[in-house]
């Protein structure tokens, strides 16, 4: 192949001579979120775009085992950037790349395939789908009140079915047909207190397990078992509170002394996006700030994926009331249950979640310390700035670019309430970070020191959007050390002043 715009997830058709893959397309692909499949023909080299092209977003091929479908992930924006994922199909010759083409099985369904779930440890891996043996159901993986599962959807009447059960992230996974026509499934499995390991399951030619309540997870590997021989893993809370007639899930990974039923400090944490979402996955960061003598509480509000297509666009164009209604009616309710100090609150975030907590600190005085990473300030440069400059981002999100209503671009930005921050907050921020240019952190510093707040500036060179995440090690390591001091000196300390500068920059 070859063309302007990257051309990714390639499979083989079940008879090795075509590939389906997926593309940016359109006349303008720097401005425009299309997102095609095609096939071509190995042979000839002949290609065939077989969805729709402009207004639409489709990816994640799979082949049926008739090599006249594709299966796909995708949607044609119905709810702009709250637009779930469903399951398509389309024919492989081309003949169903009209507007109405295809068929969706799972819209009826409301399930979420390619939602991004967060952790700092598991990693996050592309979605994919699989055909069973007989031909007669697709694999897929998508998320439940915060479990990610693995799923079989029907293709000849959608009917799905969850195959397993359980409190945890089924990541990254593949599958394979054995000799008797049954199905091998591997994944990788973690959870809160558990790190990534590889598991299998067998499942008919079908894709079922046998068992109608689960599939039986097992385990083949223990890639971390001596590394962990001696670290405590705290299992988090499973919490829910109701906040304008939405249930909002959360998680509290207790510290010892909320453990022991005290009123401890406490850090809310607030996930990036806005749509992805936290769930029963592990995140390191929460296990140092627990192990350290702070509780953590991380929620999704609404905006987050996993709930439904009307959750996920709740927050459009609401980035910053709704969601903060949400994330701090949990504060309350771990305060009115005696696990939270009122008066040693934190909060926390990155990307979406930081732009959230530089609005939280600047409408709400009830948190002793805060720190915001890679954070969105400026709602009009985020769009006209890095890679989300200029585009439909701005207009998927708010109904408008910049340009077109700089009122409402004014009124949702923190920046334009900096003023109003007294909180000591720590700002995190990489200098290579093209999806929140450094600009945003530079002019949120900008004002607070000028204002001789309480602020501190961790500038990170040589590092992108994606720190602490698939950042060098020792600066992720650094990451959490200054997470846990900023913290620990404010609500486990009791400080007031700026804590000292680290003599030590390295992870030590």
């Amino acid at each position: 192949t070859a063309g302007r715009t990257n051309h990714e997830d390639p499979v083989f058709s079940p008879d090795g001579t075509r590939v389906a893959y997926g593309a940016q397309g359109g006349r303008d692909p720097d401005l425009d979120w299309q997102f095609d499949l095609h096939v071509v023909d190995v042979a000839s080299g002949d290609d065939v775009r077989i969805t729709d092209g402009s207004g639409s977003a489709f990816g994640s091929p799979a082949w049926l085992p008739d090599g006249q479908t594709v299966a796909a992930l995708g949607h044609r924006y119905p709810r702009a950037g709250g637009s779930r994922n469903d399951i398509w199909l389309f024919a492989a010759d081309g003949s169903q790349a009209g507007k109405r083409g295809g068929q969706n099985l799972s819209g009826r369904h409301d399930l979420m395939p390619g939602s991004g779930m967060g952790s700092d440890v598991t990693p996050g891996e592309p979605a994919r789908m699989w055909a069973t043996p007989d031909g007669r159901h697709l694999l897929f993986t998508a998320p439940i009140r915060g479990s990610y599962e693995l799923w079989r959807i029907a293709i000849d009447d959608g009917d799905v079915e969850r195959l397993t059960e359980g409190r945890h992230y089924l990541s990254g996974w593949d599958a394979v047909r054995r000799p008797d026509g049954s199905a091998r499934v591997a994944v990788i499995r973690s959870d809160p207190a558990v790190l990534g390991d590889v598991h299998v399951v067998d499942l008919g030619a079908d894709g079922h397990a046998g068992d109608p309540d689960e599939a039986e997870l097992r385990q083949i590997s223990h890639c971390n078992a001596d590394a962990l021989e001696e670290i405590e893993l705290r299992q988090a809370i499973e919490r829910w509170v109701t906040v304008d007639g939405l249930e909002i899930q959360g998680w509290l990974l207790p510290c010892a002394a909320a453990e022991a039923g005290e009123p401890a400090p406490l850090v809310l944490q607030i996930h990036g996006g806005p749509h992805t979402l936290y769930g029963w996955a592990p995140y390191w960061e929460f296990q140092v700030l627990a192990g350290s003598g702070v509780s953590v509480l991380a929620t999704n509000p609404r905006g987050s994926e996993g709930y439904g297509q009307d959750f996920n666009a709740a927050n459009l164009p609401d980035w910053a009331l709704g969601p903060t209604r949400d994330v701090l009616a949990h504060v309350d309710a771990a305060v009115e249950a005696g696990i939270a100090d009122p008066r040693r609150l934190g909060v926390a975030g990155g990307s979406y979640g930081g732009y959230l907590t530089n609005w939280i600190v600047a409408a709400d005085q009830r948190f002793a310390a805060a720190m915001t990473c890679r954070s969105v300030t400026d709602l009009a440069a985020l769009m006209l700035t890095g890679d989300l400059a200029g585009g439909i981002f701005g207009k998927m999100e708010f109904g408008a670019q910049p340009w077109e209503d700089p009122e409402l671009y004014r009124r949702l930005s923190p920046l334009t309430y900096a003023d109003r921050i007294r909180t000591p907050l720590l700002i995190q921020h990489a200098e290579n970070d093209l999806r929140c240019p450094i600009g945003q952190a530079e002019a949120l510093f900008a004002v607070l020191r000028t204002l001789r707040r309480p602020v501190r500036f961790m500038r990170v060179p040589n590092e992108s959007h994606e720190l602490t995440r698939s950042g060098a090690p020792f600066r992720r390591a650094e990451n959490l050390v200054q997470a846990r001091d900023w913290f620990g000196h404010y609500l486990v300390a009791g400080r007031k002043g700026l804590p000292p500068l680290p003599r030590e920059r390295a992870g030590k």
